[in-house]
């Protein structure tokens, strides 16, 4: 937008955003989006006026390009227009939006420190394999779990 001046710029941009946080915050719902010819092209309906719009551009240029009084209004037209190219919901994020968001996400949440990860289990042949300890495995799930308890079907002196 070269033949724009600064103010004009800002303007566009801050209509751009306007956009991009009513899609964000869920007050302007998209219903569909489309390629035209290299530019993100999309159909929403805002939920506080039930106004539906069409959207040109994506990031910093996008704008509301036409209004509707309905939603089917809106997509008919859209169709009509983008039939060959449109896609259902949202268009995917750009390269602008994931680093904005990114950027965003980083300075709120503090690092954390990442769970040990879990022994891999050690793959022996059958007749390498030892027993293990299957009483103190069967106490562990005993401990853990409180309704079963531990019964003997057979007497201990008459076990083989």
């Amino acid at each position: 937008m070269p033949w724009c001046t600064r103010a004009e710029i800002r303007e566009v941009s801050n209509e751009a955003q306007k956009i991009y946080d009513d899609i964000r915050h869920g007050r302007l719902i998209i219903h569909a989006h489309a390629d035209d010819s290299g530019t993100t092209v999309a159909v929403g309906t805002y939920r506080d006026n039930g106004k539906s719009v069409y959207l040109h551009g994506e990031n910093h240029l996008r704008q509301i390009a036409d209004t509707f009084d309905s939603p089917a209004q809106a997509l008919t037209a859209f169709e009509r227009l983008h039939g060959d190219t449109m896609c259902p919901g949202l268009a995917p994020v750009t390269d602008t939006e994931r680093a904005v968001a990114q950027a965003c996400t980083s300075l709120d949440i503090p690092a954390t420190e990442a769970e040990p990860a879990a022994p891999e289990p050690e793959i022996v042949p059958a007749y390498a394999a030892d027993a293990g300890d299957h009483d103190g495995l069967l106490d562990q799930f005993l401990a853990a779990h409180s309704d079963w308890e531990k019964w003997r079907t057979i007497p201990i002196e008459s076990a083989c």
